[in-house]
């Protein structure tokens, strides 16, 4: 249907309120034109939206608050994150408490896809892990280019006494990847006990997209291509909800991976050329 004829504003209107109707006139025709016209800005919602679980880290650095802002010109809705550690976020995708959830790469998410109890799991970022420790080499690592090796010579100067080593939560991300550079050498170093050790300075696996400024202990080791952590989503097969699969997609637009770079140094976003499996 074509437009209506839109009447030009009469010659006796003051200069003001000829300027104010022909205002009303092309918003009016652009209204018409385009239905949604008059919310410009906004966008019909596309599915109603998921239950998101997320890491802490995504919102301590501020990923979670980019793209909520920006949920509303792709999807016309802003998702509620529950933020919740990644133990707790794949323990309820398992269950279907949560739809969709945001945490980082551990080895149960694997066997929850295996298992078919998560799908569509994907790698949207990275983040590389620091070694972080006292400014004396008390663990021997000086020159030590290897992770595994590194980490492995400062679990046993922390048995012998000789070095402090702050161990990350049982479960964690972080704890998983330890165990997994040292072939198993933490569990076992923890149920063997330590023996007192200096004050001072720990030595810390830290994430590089939540390091503090204020942190002035030494790195020790960074760099090495085995030493990150990758920011991953999934959907819960328990719940199948139709935003949560669309969230997913939407996380690996260009709207959503600019994200990574406008937070705080330390995230990477996945190469621009695909979206690879984890």
């Amino acid at each position: 249907m074509p437009a209506p004829a839109l009447r030009a504003p009469t010659a006796s209107l003051s200069a003001g309120s000829r300027r104010q109707a022909l205002s009303w006139a092309l918003g009016a025709a652009g209204a018409w034109a385009h239905p949604l016209g008059a919310l410009a800005g906004t966008v019909a919602p596309r599915a109603e939206s998921p239950r998101v679980g997320v890491d802490p880290m995504f919102v301590a650095s501020g990923l979670t608050a980019k793209w909520r802002a920006a949920m509303g010109k792709d999807l016309g809705w802003q998702a509620q994150w529950q933020e919740m550690d990644t133990a707790q976020v794949l323990a309820q995708l398992e269950a279907g408490q949560i739809d969709t959830g945001l945490f980082l790469s551990h080895p149960r998410a694997t066997e929850l896809d295996r298992q078919g109890l998560i799908y569509n799991l994907q790698t949207l970022g990275t983040t590389a892990v620091w070694l972080l420790g006292p400014t004396e080499d008390l663990a021997g690592i000086r020159g030590e280019r290897d992770a595994g090796r590194a980490l492995t010579q400062v679990l046993l100067a922390a048995q012998a006494g000789a070095a402090r080593w702050a161990a990350p939560p049982a479960g964690s991300p972080l704890a998983a990847l330890v165990d997994e550079l040292t072939r198993g050498q933490l569990p076992k170093l923890n149920r063997s006990g330590t023996t007192a050790t200096p004050d001072g300075p720990a030595y810390e696996l830290v994430p590089l997209a939540s390091r503090l400024a204020s942190d002035r202990r030494k790195v020790w080791l960074q760099d090495d291509p085995k030493l990150l952590l990758k920011a991953q989503v999934a959907c819960s097969f328990r719940s199948r909800h139709p935003g949560g699969k669309l969230l997913v997609n939407w996380l690996g637009w260009p709207l959503a991976q600019s994200a990574f770079k406008q937070v705080r140094p330390g995230w990477q976003g996945r190469p621009a050329q695909g979206a690879p499996r984890p």
